[in-house]
């Protein structure tokens, strides 16, 4: 299989994840719609459940592969990376059946737990499959990544992608219009939420049934290589070192959403309890929500429109750090350190030039964003604006954690991305008790960005010290933040010329999404301009990084 350079990897899986994104808008946008607010709670209700278990189960088995693989395939012993694979496979099938079961068992107190009621049970019991399956194809990816081959994960979400789309609004809609559940007398809300839930679990099965199709492609196709093969339980060993580290690093973001959704209802309900008019002046939300819907709709509001907005630029910058993790493991791997401290500057120049510029843009237009992507649902936006703009510091911080998070677990430091990740968390939960009460959303947004905040710093600063360790033998340091000056001024500029220019737009009378798609495109010209005249010397080094040369594999 033809091998990958970390650029090639890195825009074929950021090219899939744009794709899968926009699949994604397709999908959350008409069904917030359909759903509204209260039914979007439900929704979340079932995804804050799967996405702590799928950074576990899939995250972690993924990095746990591919890290090994990568190692074999440079030293040029496929028949290794072969026999991972094998060991995995029977390994994750066990993780994903136990993964699945313990969804089951904790849906319904999960649900009482979360959200007061039973209204988002048969969505949180639904997406308990998808667990089992993303296992299996996560050790499928694993190794094609570890060959510093990106095209089959690349497909294989892409495939996803459009199967969530397609079959997600389908059964939601179906589910909402027609009570196939009365003597249950779930609301149409409820009932929803389960049909698109069942759609996403659809959608698990089609990324696996192409990993199959992929396998059996490869199946006819030499494997030559020399090598010690390991036996079965050192494999197995290896797997668990390197995946309970990686799956708890990988909870960075979805232990925040848990964190929110374990804290944000009961705080909300204690909020009503305390007094139902502040809290509905705190929430911005109208009295002809019922009290009993509030907390619900608020949460729901929060994470399917501010939530959402702001996964979608992790989400794309998450893939340059996937592709960066094989490249240099096999370089650290060979002792070239050099191409290795090479391979993260790249990472961390492309990371700020996607998440900086958008980060200070949706603080600047947070409430038109919304406005744009959620029209005609003026009581989620003005319940959600408010934390989606304080959300946008932490778009920032969490975009470049990530590729500094992999880079650590490239170089054999998987225990530190777990050590800075629990500080954030706790740092999180404090926050969360003592802001949500007196900012409601916005207060969990900022206690998000403080978080992220303090996980980066602390990344960012092991990684310069291990780099530091070997620069006497690479005669190479990182220099990491010296490209961020730049960047960071840009951004400012960027935020401030897009406010102004809708501003403007506005005031004349423009259509608001004209003057939108106006002052976005005068941000980027500005924000491109400013990085062009300040950042040369960086940016020629960058593009001297592509001539590097490549590990080679047998």
């Amino acid at each position: 299989m033809k091998k990958q350079s970390f650029l090639q990897a890195s825009l074929l899986l950021t090219v899939s994840a744009v794709f899968a994104k926009l699949c994604g808008a397709l999908f959350k946008l008409p069904l917030t719609n359909l759903l509204g607010g209260t039914g979007m709670g439900y929704f979340s209700c079932a995804y804050g459940l799967f996405l702590p278990l799928y950074a576990v189960f899939v995250t972690g088995i993924s990095t746990a592969v591919t890290r090994p693989v990568a190692d074999f395939a440079g030293r040029g012993n496929l028949p290794a990376a072969l026999r991972v694979r094998h060991v995995a496979r029977i390994f994750c099938a066990g993780m994903g059946l136990a993964g699945t079961v313990l969804a089951i068992l904790l849906a319904k107190s999960f649900t009482l737990r979360t959200s007061g009621s039973l209204d988002a049970y048969p969505a949180v019991r639904a997406i308990a499959p998808a667990v089992f399956l993303c296992c299996l194809t996560a050790v499928e990816r694993g190794y094609y990544e570890g060959l510093c081959s990106m095209t089959p994960t690349a497909i294989s979400q892409g495939i996803e992608a459009v199967t969530k789309l397609l079959s997600g609004l389908f059964l939601g809609k179906l589910f909402y219009n027609f009570n196939y559940f009365n003597h249950f007398n779930f609301s149409p809300e409820s009932r929803g939420a389960l049909g698109a839930v069942l759609g996403m679990t659809l959608s698990t099965l089609t990324g696996y049934l192409w990993m199959m199709i992929q396998n059996l492609i490869q199946k006819n196709k030499k494997i030559s290589g020399s090598g010690n093969i390991p036996t079965d339980r050192e494999i197995f060993k290896s797997l668990i070192r390197l995946m309970i580290p990686a799956a708890l690093g990988a909870l960075v973001t979805n232990l925040t959403s848990l964190v929110d959704l374990m804290t944000m209802m009961r705080c909300f309900q204690d909020m009503l309890a305390e007094s139902i008019s502040g809290f509905y002046q705190k929430a911005c939300i109208s009295t002809e929500i019922s009290v009993r819907d509030a907390p619900a709709f608020v949460y729901g509001s929060f994470m399917g429109l501010s939530v959402t907005v702001f996964n979608l630029v992790p989400s794309l910058t998450n893939m340059l750090a996937k592709g960066v993790l094989p490249c240099t493991a096999q370089a650290w791997s060979a002792g070239d350190y050099k191409s290795a401290a090479n391979y993260a500057r790249q990472v961390l120049i492309l990371t700020g030039l996607l998440a900086i510029p958008a980060g200070c843009g949706i603080f600047a237009l947070a409430e038109p964003i919304l406005e744009f992507l959620f029209a005609g649902r003026n009581a989620e936006i003005l319940a959600a604006s408010a934390g989606l703009r304080w959300l946008a510091p932490a778009l920032i911080f969490l975009c470049l954690a990530f590729p500094v998070f992999s880079l650590l677990q490239a170089i054999g430091k998987e225990q530190l991305p777990v050590k800075i990740m629990l500080v954030g968390i706790m740092i999180k939960i404090i926050l969360n008790f003592l802001l949500i009460p007196k900012f409601c959303t916005a207060g969990a947004a900022i206690s998000t960005s403080v978080c992220y905040l303090v996980i980066l710093i602390l990344a960012m600063l092991a990684l310069r010290k291990a780099f530091f360790e070997k620069s006497e033998k690479s005669d190479h340091n990182l220099h990491l933040t010296k490209p961020f000056f730049s960047q960071i001024w840009g951004g400012i500029l960027c935020a401030g010329s897009a406010w102004v220019c809708y501003d403007r737009l506005i005031s004349h009378g423009m259509h608001q999404r004209i003057s939108l798609l106006l002052a976005i495109l005068c941000a980027i010209l500005i924000y491109l301009l400013v990085i062009f005249l300040s950042s040369p010397k960086e940016f020629k080094e960058f593009r001297e990084c592509r001539t590097i040369r490549q590990i080679k594999t047998n």
